[in-house]
């Protein structure tokens, strides 16, 4: 950071006063993405990672439906009988050569079964006998008939959820064992235990965690006090006061008090205020430089220690009068939004939820709260200090075809950054009792099959009514099952099987050109 100096009518040379120059031994490093080591503590399981084309995502909906031909694209193979798949067709070198031309094909009839079906479109896909609704970004703009699909089915399934919150129905001809398999039963949601370190995603060893926010931003906030007072102080005793108290009644600093090495490098590096000087940034990439218009005017904001690190925020928000109340346009949990955060703005996928107090799990929401609500908002994004102002953003389509309009969705402040706050989804499995005895009933249509009704033995049962209880055993092969209560249960009643999982935010695309990383997103995090 250097002085500008005066500059005369007949003189165009200017003085420059070198008032603070960077160390780089000293410098913070500027990498805003963990780099953590594979081979080190635990690992996640192979098989869950949310880019895994044969599981769900982490909002129990179906993978990215790609029209790129990517992981959904027919690859041609080997000469097989028609209908094997490519595990079958790996042992025809044992079976010799002896097959029918007529009756073979490349695997042609394999991914044709397989394949899943869509409907509506590129707006949804049939998984498992759900329409699943897909993400906005995966919407072709030239498909207006695709765009009014999704439109209708998100109001239907916030009207849904609204009317049948949580509640999900297991296909007849599905397994509830393989569709659920990431879903486990909690005694207790406020008391049961959850490892936050358990099956993390690749994206959040990216991210940088916190052992304990609140004591990191407590010692910031302590050094960065200190620092200013130390100031103030250098800056009176310069000015010819030593001793006493000043305006404010602070003591001054006194000849004799003496600063360790660490704070008077510190003190040195700073400019005082109201000077008029030139900063020079070193190592910015010309795709950078070029978003800057020269018309624009440039900020320059001093960073506090760690914020300019990548974290799990966590946002306590509302809609209030003041935020664009469009109820047409239901908001779904990772959905891109626009956040504005203190003097940052940034786009990402976060996930809503319940914030509560007296519990370390906190209820997912699928949709965002409206009508004045509280709720917390999960997503990536700079380590920022609480409390700070947050503005929440989305972007849509203006009606008059002239670009896109952004929309105030809600607005709040930051709660904190912590990778360890887990949020759970909960669906609920319901059954019907069909014949009551007492504290005994048959219950049909939660499950279809025997071997779904063995595997959810061991998790607790609920009624509408608060009744607790458990499956007893299987009945038949229709998954007509058997379960004791704790007391007398009604024929009306409702029996009800609670799961959870957790679930994660996510990066928001990007309009640049991917280069193929796995890791692609620790490169285009943008931060404006």
């Amino acid at each position: 950071i250097g002085s500008g100096g005066t500059t005369h009518d007949n003189d165009a040379s200017k003085s420059v006063v070198v008032l603070a120059e960077s160390d780089p031994a000293e410098r913070e490093s500027l990498e805003m993405f963990a780099s953590p080591d594979a081979l080190e503590g635990e690992q996640n399981l192979i098989g869950f990672d949310d880019d895994d084309d044969h599981n769900f995502d982490d909002d129990g909906d179906a993978p990215d439906q790609r029209n790129d031909g990517g992981n959904d694209a027919f690859r041609t193979g080997t000469a097989r009988p028609a209908g094997w798949s490519d595990y079958q067709s790996a042992w025809l070198d044992a079976l010799g050569d002896n097959m029918d031309p007529d009756n073979e094909d490349h695997g042609e009839l394999a991914f044709a079964l397989n394949k899943k079906k869509s409907v509506g479109g590129d707006a949804t896909a049939t998984v498992g006998g759900d329409d699943i609704l897909m993400d906005d970004e995966d919407l072709e703009v030239n498909h207006p008939g695709g765009k009014r699909a999704l439109l209708a089915q998100r109001k239907k399934d916030r009207e849904d959820d609204l009317e049948f919150p949580d509640e999900v129905a297991v296909e007849e001809e599905g397994s509830a064992r393989d569709r659920y398999a990431r879903y486990r039963s909690l005694k207790s949601f406020r008391k049961s235990h959850w490892d936050p370190k358990e099956n993390l995603p690749e994206t959040y060893g990216a991210a940088y965690h916190f052992a304990s926010f609140k004591a990191t931003q407590k010692d910031v906030m302590v050094d960065m006090n200190d620092m200013k007072e130390f100031v103030m102080k250098r800056a009176l005793a310069a000015g010819g006061v030593s001793g006493g108290k000043g305006k404010d009644g602070d003591v001054e600093m006194d000849d004799e008090e003496s600063l360790d090495e660490e704070d008077e490098a510190m003190i040195r590096a700073c400019v005082p205020c109201g000077a008029y000087v030139t900063i020079t940034l070193e190592g910015v990439s010309p795709s950078t430089y070029a978003r800057l218009s020269p018309d624009s005017i440039v900020s320059a904001v001093a960073l506090l220690p760690h914020e300019n690190k990548v974290s799990v925020l966590h946002m306590g928000l509302s809609q209030t009068s003041k935020c664009d109340r469009d109820n047409e346009v239901p908001t779904k949990s990772k959905d891109v939004l626009t956040f504005r955060c203190g003097w940052r703005t940034w786009k990402s996928r976060p996930i809503f939820s319940q914030n509560n107090i007296n519990s370390d799990k906190h209820k997912f929401e699928r949709f965002m709260p409206t009508d004045g609500a509280f709720f917390a908002t999960t997503v990536f994004g700079p380590v920022t200090y609480s409390p700070c102002p947050v503005l929440m953003f989305r972007e849509s389509e203006n009606h008059e075809g002239d670009g896109k309009k952004r929309e105030l969705l809600a607005h709040g402040s930051v709660i904190g950054a912590d990778a360890d706050r887990i949020v759970l989804k909960r669906i609920i499995l319901t059954g019907y009792p069909t014949r009551v005895h007492k504290r005994h009933a048959t219950v049909k249509y939660m499950f279809y099959n025997p071997e779904d009704v063995k595997w959810f033995q061991p998790a607790g049962l609920t009624t509408k009514h608060g009744l607790q209880g458990n499956i007893v055993e299987s009945v038949g092969d229709h998954g007509v099952m058997k379960c004791l209560f704790n007391a007398p249960i009604k024929q009306h009643d409702t029996v009800c099987l609670p799961l959870y999982k957790r679930v994660y935010p996510k990066f928001a695309p990007v309009d640049e050109e991917q280069d193929g990383d796995a890791n692609s997103f620790t490169k285009h995090f943008i931060v404006l």
